[in-house]
């Protein structure tokens, strides 16, 4: 099977041979790379030819270290829409939306996981391979957590939001190299792969946000470079859980949390972020639930009331007249 490279790829590779001092050139012929003519940013290098192409590279004697170059020098110019969605985030945790679509974007087998450790948040790194060959792939890994880095400086340059890098993998060159390019502290043959942040700087307001850009960005990468992504907001999980299982009607935000396997913390956080709180969607799912209930069931108001999770029929008669100006009663009848 020929490989082929992209131009949003190969302008990346190009930039961190030529700070390597490496012919990429020859590169490419030895592992026979094609470039893809198809203008299509969505093509992907396989993880087997990255792998051959670090192998082909660290053979050559590369001045720097190789991964963590070429992640440092990923072309964002490539996708302007991008570029824009990162740099016009009113926090780091509106922008850090764009590694949910990771898979899409950058590779399919890159995936990002976010965690809440109380009082510092981890960003980890998963590179999932259905056929086991190049599981954990140590440079793959590097580069992808020195691309992020750099999304970080391009979000907020200067800041201090970085605590620590960790990676499984013991050191792939002296460790010097590494405080060279990534300019943080870095542990190895540690548990995971993950970048640790302050949590408490992800919802400081960051300078330049225009959210009318943001939003238009999101748009364009959900329409053009995305068309076949359901966009899929924690507001839309919660309310499809809701839905699903009518007696989380009646859980605590804490349960929500623990099913989505998100700490409820981070939870309230993200719906912080997506302009929406629990409250809010409980209350639009409870309204969306009764209105179908009282016009396709016979079921009593006292039932529809304990199904919703309502305590008793008075609780949730009085909910009813807030969302419709008129009693469940009022409105089965008319329907």
């Amino acid at each position: 099977m020929v490989e082929t490279i992209n131009f949003q790829m190969l302008a990346s590779l190009a930039n961190a041979a030529r700070r390597c001092d490496i012919d990429l050139n020859s590169v490419m012929q030895e592992l026979k790379l094609e470039i893809d003519m198809s203008g299509d940013p969505r093509r992907r290098m396989s993880l087997s030819c990255f792998s051959s192409l670090f192998s082909a590279v660290e053979a050559r004697k590369p001045s720097q270290h190789f991964p963590l170059v070429f992640g440092d020098s990923f072309n964002f110019d490539g996708l302007p829409e991008l570029a824009t969605f990162v740099t016009s985030a009113s926090t780091p945790q509106e922008a850090m939306r764009v590694l949910d679509w990771s898979p899409k974007l950058l590779h399919p087998n890159l995936h990002f996981i976010t965690l809440d450790l109380g009082d510092e948040a981890a960003l980890e790194i998963k590179v999932p391979d259905p056929e086991g060959v190049n599981e954990d792939l140590p440079g793959f890994v590097e580069a992808a957590m020195s691309a992020v880095l750099k999304f970080i400086h391009l979000l907020s340059p200067g800041s201090h939001l970085i605590k620590r890098i960790e990676f499984r993998h013991a050191p792939l060159t002296q460790e010097s190299a590494y405080l060279n390019v990534l300019k943080t502290t870095v542990l190895f043959e540690q548990g995971n792969n993950r970048l640790v942040v302050d949590s408490s700087a992800l919802d400081l307001p960051l300078p330049g946000g225009i959210p009318s850009a943001h939003h238009k960005a999101q748009a364009v990468i959900l329409n053009r470079l995305l068309p076949d992504v359901e966009e899929q907001t924690l507001e839309k999980q919660i309310k499809r859980l809701l839905k699903s299982r009518l007696s989380m009607l009646s859980e605590p935000i804490q349960t929500i949390a623990e099913v989505l396997h998100i700490h409820p913390r981070t939870l309230q956080r993200r719906l912080k972020s997506e302009g929406k709180s629990y409250a809010e969607i409980l209350g639009a799912v409870r309204h969306e639930l009764a209105c179908e209930m009282l016009k396709g069931s016979v079921l009593d108001i006292e039932t529809i009331a304990a199904n919703l999770g309502y305590s008793d029929r008075r609780s949730f008669t009085s909910a009813f007249l807030k969302w419709q100006g008129m009693s469940p009663r009022e409105f089965r009848n008319q329907h």
